[in-house]
């Protein structure tokens, strides 16, 4: 969400149920009546409900309640988890708190937000976060890992945010390796993975996994429009303590994942699936064969060799994303 559209929002949340002039929300931010009523519209295809009546203003009648810790925790009671939880209405990235906050983690710690102003996705890419219509989470959780081992997180949340969803009372979500999930044929979540070094030990001294869920946004900016999209309307409380619950759960097993990766290969939008991918330069074409015990893909050449794909982005046909 840009800057002003997240400025006006505030100010129509704090005077909820009372019009604000299109003239103070332009003078108070610097900018033209014409923007701020291009920043409402924006606001409005993300799911908030403005209404804007001439030489009134603005008024904010209803919005999706926040986030709330309490909440978070008691549904972590309930599903037999611990975790300290922390609460944002907006944050730059739940990742980048994470990584702010490493040296205080004493256990598990969640860090859920209902926008981000700087959301960030694997290989530098942005992740759009508009207000209160998605979920944005980052689960910290010290360990003491090798780094090739730690890399396996990022297939742990998928199958943690697969069950948690469905457990909320949401679709079935489909897998595209290594950190995509899909619903159909339109990404609806992406995972960011990130490790706190002991330089000491050579380990991982803490997994900082994020995920970012699209629930309910009706507009995505240019050149998101025709490959995201929403899961549908589900608590955001009980989707953050159902996906840090079944996260650690699995966490707890790494560098083991016997007992979810067959979990992860069934929802898997890859194996069967022609797929190309790009190494030192060169686009190469394949076939999804399997995925190992360590999450790397293994895909077929055309030659019908086998090659073992570790990281790195892979494109799908569209008509094999659903």
């Amino acid at each position: 969400m840009s800057e002003l559209r997240q400025r006006i929002y505030m100010v129509l949340k704090e005077n909820k149920g009372q019009f604000v002039s299109g003239e103070r929300l332009a003078r108070e931010n610097g900018v033209s009546r014409a923007a701020v009523s291009k920043a409402v519209r924006v606001l409005c295809g993300e799911g908030c409900d403005i209404e804007a009546v001439t030489r009134q203003g603005y008024r904010l009648r209803e919005y999706p309640p926040g986030l709330q810790a309490d909440a978070i925790s008691r549904w972590l009671k309930k599903l037999e988890a611990d975790a300290r939880v922390c609460c944002f209405s907006s944050i730059d990235s739940t990742n980048t708190e994470a990584r702010r906050r490493a040296g205080e983690l004493t256990g598990p710690t969640l860090f859920a937000a209902d926008s981000q102003t700087a959301g960030r996705g694997r290989q530098g890419h942005t992740f759009y976060s508009p207000v209160s219509t998605g979920l944005y989470m980052t689960v910290a959780v010290p360990v003491r890992l090798p780094l090739q081992d730690a890399a396996l997180a990022t297939q742990a949340m998928a199958v943690a945010a697969v069950r948690a969803v469905r457990a909320a009372g949401g679709p079935e979500l489909r897998v595209k390796w290594v950190n995509d999930l899909y619903y159909q044929g339109k990404k609806v979540a992406g995972i960011l993975t990130e490790a706190i070094s002991d330089l000491e030990s050579g380990l991982v001294a803490a997994l900082l996994c994020g995920i970012g869920y699209n629930l309910t946004t009706r507009v995505f900016p240019d050149g998101l429009q025709q490959i995201a999209g929403v899961i549908g309307r589900l608590d955001r409380n009980e989707l953050a303590a159902r996906t840090t619950a079944e996260f650690l759960r699995l966490a707890a097993s790494l560098p083991d994942t016997s007992g979810w990766l067959p979990e992860y290969t069934g929802h898997s939008l890859v194996l069967g699936r022609g797929l190309s991918f790009e190494q030192n330069g060169q686009v190469f074409h394949a076939v999804g064969e399997t995925i190992d015990e360590k999450g790397r893909l293994i895909v077929r050449m055309a030659d019908s060799s086998l090659r073992t794909l570790s990281s790195g982005e892979i494109s799908i046909r569209p008509d094999d994303l659903k």
